[in-house]
């Protein structure tokens, strides 16, 4: 027969990981919010970019705009993982995202190894 307070200890650390992913879905929405302002001011009046032109420079408005756009789908697939439950996991090693990192980069999908490895690929090169 199990030892009762290993079940209990199990629900409570089951119950810390829910409250922490309902801390991140909720900074995951805050931040889609955030993204999506951002990104309708930036194109506010803008028709859809059609095909390139001979110009390739790239105003500094629409450069903000396609990063902000850039962070709303990010942001909407790391919610997509989340309600698939896949939400916290390297994409990369398949090792869990430390909290800290999903706190301050909750769209992440790799862990901070794997977020450096090109860096220090391209380092070696």
């Amino acid at each position: 027969m199990g030892d009762i307070r290993s079940t209990s200890r199990l629900l409570e650390d089951y119950q810390r990981h829910i409250a922490q992913l309902e801390e991140l879905h909720a900074l995951l929405h805050k931040r889609l919010v955030a993204a999506r302002a951002e990104w309708a001011s930036l194109t506010e009046g803008e028709r859809v970019p059609g095909p390139p032109t001979a110009d390739t420079t790239v105003p500094p408005a629409r450069g903000r705009a396609e990063r902000a756009r850039t962070a709303v789908m990010e942001i909407e697939t790391a919610i997509g993982r989340l309600e698939s439950g896949v939400y916290g996991t390297c994409q990369r090693c398949g090792a869990f995202i430390a909290l800290h990192r999903l706190r301050q980069v909750p769209h992440t999908r790799y862990c901070t190894a794997c977020h450096d490895l090109p860096r220090r690929e391209e380092a070696t090169t």
